[in-house]
């Protein structure tokens, strides 16, 4: 294995070797002049002096030349900084003075360099000389940086001992994070490693801790789930929507996951809002809703999409942009998508239908007919819910809160209750039993059945019927049950039209 000395003079020569490096003139560019007749021995030359070290900068093809002067002076400072230990993303602030007289230029730069956590001290760099060269497709510009010695010295020690206090921090972070994962604390494991990615990456040394780093934070990442307690969910035409419940988890322990940032990624030009805030609660629980529908779609569903919030990442971009990329594709890949219905806000609360035919002064449940009542409403775009009352029992006048009670009790997510209470007659024979009123025929073989009933639709919150209805019918066949089938369908046609 290579030493620290060894590593460092063979990094050290093979930047010697890109600092005389001459760009290349395109074939079809042409050459116009130079700032001087000769280009300066320091290009392809390494300048040394007792004093000081020098680095060369070049601006490539630029076709404004205060451009490419300004592209030399940053490449020049991120060598001399390259050479000190620190990373090439360093940004540069660049304050310029320069004169240009005729065919030379004369000018110095003084370059102020924050070293983004690693050094208090301003960086002073002189640009001792200067040569440019045009072409008819821009300009090549050269600058010969210096920088005293015994300052880079200096820097260079006290950075390399500052790396070795980040690189112990971010290992003690490191271990930190993945206790806390394996405790379920997700959140705080989260921002344990990503504290860790920022300390490693000021170096280059600590790139082992810094590819850790990422590696435990995408593990987080994909260990987080979310789902919803709602089976269906509605947004209505009215404003406004159902809640949505969400619950997040960790596959690492199926512990609820507190204090994570969700929000919705999908294109939906939709508002939502959070009571109690845009975290999951102590429980892992977060609720939202719609509060405003730009638009309607021709479709009538909304799709929603819930995952992480990379709000906290937004720095990763420009420090890391490829694992930036990687975080997005993890925030997709664990995302609860949900499609989310348009319906006026009547239809979407939970609906029951109970058909209650009276006999003898006795009620039983007609669950064929019920049926095909729910079956029609959930036709209509009613939220309609099949439900079964095995009970027989005699009438009186407190059935309907009796029924009411035993409906919130067994059903409690029901809103609304539908009962439809009928009273079947069978009235004899046409002819022989009911008598035409313009033909005298006594006897035709065609049976009639009526049906008396009353619809109640009835608030289960407050016990009270919102909506009532009475309707008779009358059905003929050639037996009474064809009769009563035909009036259970004229019936049915009623209650059609009425919602």
């Amino acid at each position: 294995m290579l030493t620290f000395k060894q590593a460092f003079i063979i990094f050290f020569t093979l930047f010697l070797s890109s600092c005389i490096s001459k760009p290349v003139a395109p074939e079809n560019s042409r050459f116009i002049r130079s700032s001087s007749k000769q280009q300066p021995e320091w290009i392809l030359k390494k300048k040394s002096s007792e004093n000081n070290y020098y680095f060369v900068g070049v601006g490539k093809k630029n076709k404004d030349i205060q451009g490419a002067k300004k592209s030399a002076i940053s490449d020049g400072a991120s060598r001399l900084l390259e050479f000190i230990g620190l990373r090439a993303t360093t940004k540069l602030k660049i304050s310029k003075e320069f004169k240009e007289d005729d065919e030379s230029l004369k000018f110095k730069e003084e370059i102020i360099q924050t070293l983004e956590g690693k050094s208090s001290a301003d960086i002073i760099i002189d640009i001792e000389d200067a040569y440019f060269e045009e072409y008819t497709d821009g300009y090549i510009f050269y600058v010969l940086v210096r920088s005293p010695k015994k300052w880079v010295e200096k820097e260079r020690e006290r950075l390399k001992q500052l790396t070795l206090e980040q690189r112990e921090k971010s290992s003690n972070l490191l271990r930190e994070a993945r206790l806390a994962f394996e405790k379920g604390e997700v959140v705080k494991a989260m921002d344990l490693a990503y504290t860790a990615f920022e300390i490693s990456e000021r170096a280059a040394e600590n790139s082992d801790l810094y590819e850790e780093a990422k590696d435990l934070i995408l593990l987080i990442l994909s260990s987080i789930r979310i789902s919803t307690f709602n089976t269906n969910i509605y947004i209505y035409k009215e404003g406004g929507s159902d809640l949505i419940r969400l619950k997040v988890t960790s596959t690492k322990t199926d512990i609820p996951v507190k204090g994570l940032f969700i929000e919705n990624i999908s294109q939906s030009e939709i508002k939502l809002s959070s009571t109690k805030g845009l975290q999951s609660d102590n429980d892992g629980l977060i609720t939202f809703t719609i509060d405003k529908l730009n638009s309607f779609p021709s479709n009538q569903k909304i799709p929603l999409s819930f995952s992480f919030s990379t709000k906290k990442f937004d720095g990763v971009k420009d420090i890391d942009p490829d694992f930036y990329m990687q975080i997005i594709k993890y925030q997709k890949m664990i995302a609860l998508n949900l499609t989310l219905e348009i319906k006026e806000k009547y239809k979407t609360l939970p609906t029951a239908v109970l058909v209650i035919d009276e006999a003898n002064g006795r009620i039983k449940f007609d669950k064929k007919f019920q049926s095909d009542v729910t079956a029609l409403l959930a036709s209509k775009g009613y939220r309609v819910e099949g439900i079964e009352v095995k009970k027989t029992f005699k009438k009186t006048e407190s059935t309907q809160d009796f029924l009411t009670q035993e409906i919130k009790t067994n059903f409690p997510f029901l809103k609304n209750l539908i009962i439809i209470y009928r009273k079947i007659n069978y009235l004899g024979e046409l002819g022989k039993d009911i008598k035409f009123s313009e033909y005298d025929i006594k006897e035709s073989g065609i049976k009639v059945v009526e049906i008396e009933s009353s619809t109640s639709i009835i608030n289960l919150e407050t016990k009270q019927t919102e909506k009532g209805q009475i309707l008779n019918v009358k059905g003929h066949g050639l037996n009474e049950s064809q009769a009563l089938l035909n009036a259970e369908k004229k019936l049915l046609e009623y209650i059609s039209k009425s919602f």
